[in-house]
C-alpha cells in the first residue's frame, strides 16, 4: 500500500469498558479519503463511545487509532491533527446567545486555513438570518448551521452525527448534495444516522454496530445481499391471507394501492401469484431494502 492510499482513519481492536458494560469489544475499521462510512446501530450499540474515542475525548482500554497515518497516543490529539478534523456538534453544544454570523466567525477563528463567514452562511443557507440569534432558529436551521460550522476548517475527515435530524425533505436533499461534493473533493466522512435511507443513499460502506461489536461491514448492496429474500411489488385482487399463503412469503405490507411481498423463494412466489390471480398488475421485483437487512442482522445477533 502506497502512502497516498493509506487510510485517513484506521481503528484496530478497540476495547472500552465501563464497569460491567463492554461499550466497545474489539472494533476495527478504516476509512479512505473520499469515502463515506455510515455507522449504524440501535441505541446503546457503542456508536457515541467509538466516535468519542477516535476524537480523543475518552481513553480506551486497549487497541489503536491512527489518523492520517499517525498513531495517536492515549487520548490526546495534536493541533495539526485537529486542524484537519471537522465535527458536527449537537445542538445543545452551541451558544444560544450568539448570532449566526458570530457563530461562523468564532469557528473560522479556530483554524489557520478556514472558510469565510460568507462561505459558511452560504453553505448553511442562512445569509438572511446572519444577525439572528441561534436560539431563534428552527430545528432544521440549527442543523444546517451546525453542518456548516463543521466545515469551517476545510476538513479532510468529517464526523457527522445525525446531520439531517429535524430537516425537511428539501433541506435534507440539499445537505446530501453537499456531502456528495465533499466526497468528490476527497474528504472522508464518518456518518451516524437513524435514517437508513440516508445511509443507503450516501454511504460507500456501512458498519453495523451492536453491543460494542461490528456485526456486519460492507456496501449497502453487500449487506442486503446477506439477507435471504427479495421484494415483490404488485397490485392484486387476492386477499392478504391469500398472499401470505403463497409459497416462500415471509412478510406482507400494503403500500397505498400496491402490496409489498417479501419472499425467500421469489420465483415460486411469483409463479403461484400469477396462477392465482391473472389480473396482477404493476409487478416489480427488487432486492430487500437496507432497513429490512438492518433489522434482520440486529435481530439475529440478539438471538445468539
Amino acid at each position: 500500500m502506497t502512502l497516498a492510499s493509506q487510510p485517513v482513519l484506521q481503528v484496530n481492536h478497540l476495547y472500552k469498558r465501563y464497569g460491567r458494560t463492554h461499550a466497545l469489544q474489539g472494533v476495527s475499521l478504516e476509512v479512505a479519503a473520499g469515502e463515506v462510512l455510515a455507522i449504524l446501530g440501535p441505541n446503546g450499540a457503542g456508536k457515541t463511545t467509538l466516535i468519542a474515542a477516535i476524537l480523543g475525548l475518552l481513553r480506551t482500554d486497549s487497541g489503536s487509532i491512527s489518523l492520517f497515518s499517525e498513531l495517536q497516543q492515549s487520548n490526546t490529539r495534536e493541533a495539526s491533527v485537529k486542524q484537519r478534523l471537522g465535527v458536527m456538534m449537537q445542538i445543545g453544544s452551541a451558544s444560544a446567545n450568539l448570532t449566526v454570523a458570530e457563530q461562523c466567525d468564532l469557528f473560522s477563528s479556530y483554524y489557520t486555513n478556514s472558510k469565510t463567514v460568507t462561505e459558511l452562511l452560504t453553505i448553511a443557507g442562512l445569509t438572511e438570518q446572519a444577525n439572528q440569534r441561534f436560539s431563534r432558529l428552527s430545528g432544521g436551521q440549527k442543523q444546517r448551521l451546525l453542518f456548516a460550522l463543521a466545515l469551517a476548517g476545510k476538513p479532510d475527515l468529517l464526523f457527522l452525527d445525525e446531520p439531517t435530524l429535524g430537516m425537511d425533505v428539501e433541506a435534507r436533499r440539499a445537505l446530501w448534495q453537499h456531502i456528495a461534493s465533499l466526497k468528490a473533493a476527497g474528504v472522508a466522512v464518518v456518518l451516524t444516522t437513524h435514517y437508513l435511507e440516508e445511509a443507503e443513499h450516501l454511504a460507500d460502506r456501512i458498519a453495523v454496530l451492536q453491543h460494542g461489536k461490528i456485526i456486519a461491514l460492507g456496501s449497502p448492496a453487500q449487506l442486503t445481499a446477506q439477507i435471504s429474500g427479495k421484494q415483490i411489488f404488485c397490485k392484486s385482487s387476492l386477499t392478504k391471507a391469500q398472499l401470505l399463503a403463497l409459497p416462500g412469503v415471509q412478510k406482507l405490507e400494503q403500500q397505498h394501492e400496491r402490496f409489498c411481498i417479501v419472499s425467500r423463494a421469489v420465483e415460486r412466489t411469483v409463479l403461484a401469484l400469477l396462477q392465482a390471480d391473472a389480473s396482477v398488475g404493476d409487478l416489480e421485483i427488487k432486492p430487500v431494502a437496507l432497513e429490512q437487512a438492518f433489522l434482520q442482522l440486529t435481530h439475529t445477533q440478539e438471538a445468539l
